[in-house]
């Protein structure tokens, strides 16, 4: 039997000679990394400590001033001062006035009362040359101060009223700014208290009362043959149309449907210069008058040698543009000086007294594109992406989209890629997401989609309604 033979490995080394002086320096040189480590400076560690005990204390001091993610400005204000007092130590505007009228010019600001200025300081100081440059300055600055949104409807279901008053002050720069005013049929008062607990420090208030509505009832007219729907002849569809002549004080305001969700900062639309225009709506292409009217019976009725001064002289163009009352800025001292109401109201009648149907699809948007026809001011499209509310494109839609983007979509789904940068995105059409299901997960039976992604558009409504809120708000007629 042979001698068993050790791994190389587990067999003895031979000891190696101690190095000499030079070996161990040339060592050293060569296998730098066997240097012992830099030891720190001792006192590092409790600076580093003092340092974060520091931070951990700052972070539980209280706050004294907040700036909204939003504001491009980058405007700290102080917890317990509000914009208006600020500007009233600072504004050359307030500091030149007594100070009965500087109290009084505040409270104004601050509730965006405009109007009665001049009852306020007086006609004689605001005619006082000297102060122009100020009263201008203040005049801006107070109709900044409070943005007036007018919504109406008739439905008992509080939820879409949560969800744009939610979504509207969620993306406001200054959503104290905001001031809510519902248009709700009376049986429904009670129950606004509900959707009142949920946003404690906003303003809110009902204003149906102020509001006459049994002459609007006289013009309503329903026509089987117009191919409208039903619901849309109540009176709180038309409201926007009376809103101008019993809030003219206001000044300025915004109406937006129930059916929105606000992506934007909404007090940008209250900015914008109207010039003399009555109202600004966004315009939609994809839809032409063509759609609504019957052109014959419109060309009888520019062809009478008597006719109201808010008729055409031109023919109107079958090609024209609609643009969506869903989303309207309204100037209420041009509204009444062009007597917008007073045309939408004859238009009616004449919906009423023609022989054929005058227009289709529809009861308060066809005599508003008619009394504002080439008279108001166009928004960019992000302010109403309409249409989430359908389940289907109408073959001149297509037609459009296939002429603007060289690719004709399939009737259905709808799809919006006007989405991705919408600041309001309108559920008009009949497929309401509140009266489906909250969507979760992927889904096969899809009302529309949204951007480019193609997003359940229903998914975008329900991201500002809390479980919680909708088992309060909802009502059971509503399912």
């Amino acid at each position: 039997m042979a001698d068993y033979q050790p791994h190389s490995s587990l067999a003895m080394r031979r000891p190696q000679r101690p190095y000499s002086d030079e070996e161990a320096t040339r060592t050293r040189t060569i296998r730098a990394d066997l240097e012992p480590a830099p030891q720190p400076w001792p006192g590092l560690t409790y600076v580093a400590l003092f340092l974060l005990c520091g931070f951990v204390a700052l972070q539980m001091y209280p706050s004294t001033h907040w700036r909204h993610p939003q504001d491009r400005t980058k405007t700290w204000i102080p917890h317990d001062r509000t914009e208006t007092d600020q500007a009233s130590s600072t504004d050359p505007f307030y500091s030149s006035l007594s100070e009965e009228q500087g109290q009084q010019a505040q409270d104004l600001a601050s509730q965006g009362t405009v109007s009665n200025l001049s009852n306020a300081l007086g006609s004689q100081y605001l005619q006082d040359e000297k102060h122009d440059e100020y009263t201008l300055a203040f005049l801006k600055k107070a109709s900044e101060q409070v943005v007036h949104i007018f919504v109406s409807t008739d439905g008992a279901d509080f939820r879409p009223l949560a969800v744009l008053v939610n979504s509207t002050i969620s993306n406001a720069v200054h959503p104290e700014r905001l001031h809510f005013h519902l248009v709700l049929p009376a049986s429904h008062h009670s129950r606004a208290k509900h959707l009142a607990a949920f946003f404690q420090d906003t303003k809110i208030d009902i204003v149906s009362e102020n509001i006459d509505f049994k002459d609007m009832e006289k013009h309503i007219t329903f026509r089987k043959n117009s191919k409208a729907r039903p619901e849309l002849q109540s009176v709180y569809n038309f409201a926007p149309f009376l809103l101008p002549l019993h809030f003219k004080d206001v000044g300025r305001f915004i109406y937006l449907d129930a059916d929105i969700v606000v992506k934007g900062n909404i007090e940008e639309l209250i900015q914008i210069d109207l010039g003399n225009r009555a109202a600004a709506a966004v315009e939609d292409c994809s839809q032409t008058f063509e759609t609504y009217f019957d052109f014959n019976e419109l060309a009888k009725i520019q062809a009478r040698p008597e006719k109201p001064t808010w008729v055409p002289t031109e023919p109107i163009k079958p090609d024209a543009c609609v643009f969506n009352r869903g989303v309207l800025v309204i100037d209420t001292n041009q509204w009444i000086k062009q007597q917008v109401t007073e045309a939408i109201l004859w238009w009616m009648d004449e919906f009423q007294s023609a022989e054929s149907v005058l227009y289709k699809y529809g009861l308060s948007q066809p005599p508003f594109l008619l009394a504002l026809y080439g008279k108001y001011m166009k928004l960019d499209t992000p302010w109403n992406v309409r249409g989430l509310g359908r389940n289907e494109f109408s073959e001149r839609e297509r037609e459009f989209l296939e002429s603007k983007y060289g690719h004709k979509p399939e009737r259905k789904p709808f799809i919006s890629l006007d989405a991705d940068t919408a600041k309001i995105l309108h559920f008009n059409g009949k497929f309401k997401p509140w009266k489906q299901t909250r969507p979760v997960g992927p889904s096969s039976n899809v009302v529309s989609r949204c951007g480019s992604k193609g997003i359940e558009c229903a998914k975008l409504w329900w991201e500002y309604l809390s479980p919680v809120a909708d088992g309060i708000l909802r009502h059971d007629d509503a399912l």
